[in-house]
């Protein structure tokens, strides 16, 4: 099996908990190297690309405001890119479903997510409940890690780390020096974007002229 990259984010309400400790004790265990760490105080264009893929739901905004810091005291998060075989499933087995409150009937609370998370219902400026296209009522899920999974493991390390911050024998993916001699990535993190989310951008543009 081949090596692969995580990104794994502490959130801003994991600082509060200080939970960071904790969460890199549990995954030093599964034999996954930590190639590149940093603290980040996240702008809103970096938190709007991180979440690029729900851009078009209703808890868009609110989310962005959850990974800036705006619901807790601590307006940055700590960003660290794991690397190792099969890291992505390794990391989302110990931290938990998305869902902090997902957790199956009898069953105990045995990850990360479900010990410390919460579910918030999101409201809007006026403090109304605002509600999805079916109906139902918004919640924030306040899970305190993001770790990447599947094909957006590549983009969302690349949007968060330059190569230069990645250990250089565990640089997986291409890089090349542009005209100012600093190392960027070969295929940057808005080409990956722009490969993973075409398909569902042009299903909208069909939407929209379909309803003209």
């Amino acid at each position: 099996m081949s090596l692969e990259y995580s990104l794994v984010l502490m959130k801003p309400d994991a600082v509060v908990f200080s939970l960071t400790g904790e969460v890199i004790s549990h995954l030093e265990r599964e034999d996954l190297n930590i190639v590149g760490m940093k603290a980040v105080e996240v702008s809103h264009s970096l938190a709007a690309a991180h979440y690029f893929e729900h851009r078009h739901r209703p808890f868009f905004q609110d989310i962005i405001k959850y990974l800036m810091g705006g619901y807790h005291s601590f307006p940055w998060v700590y960003a660290f890119a794991y690397c190792g075989e099969d890291a992505c499933q390794k990391i989302r087995d110990i931290i938990g479903k998305t869902d902090p409150m997902d957790i199956e009937p009898g069953k105990k609370i045995v990850t990360l997510r479900q010990k410390y998370g919460r579910n918030v219902i999101v409201r809007d400026e006026a403090g109304n409940e605002i509600f999805d296209e079916e109906g139902h009522v918004v919640v924030r899920f306040e899970n305190v890690i993001h770790a990447s999974y599947g094909s957006l493991s590549e983009y969302e390390v690349k949007l968060w780390f330059e190569p230069q911050e990645i250990l250089s024998s565990y640089r997986l993916y291409p890089v090349k020096t542009n005209g100012k001699g600093i190392l960027t990535w070969e295929t940057s993190a808005a080409d990956l974007r722009d490969k993973l989310f075409c398909e569902d951008f042009r299903e909208q543009i069909k939407k929209r002229k379909a309803n003209l």
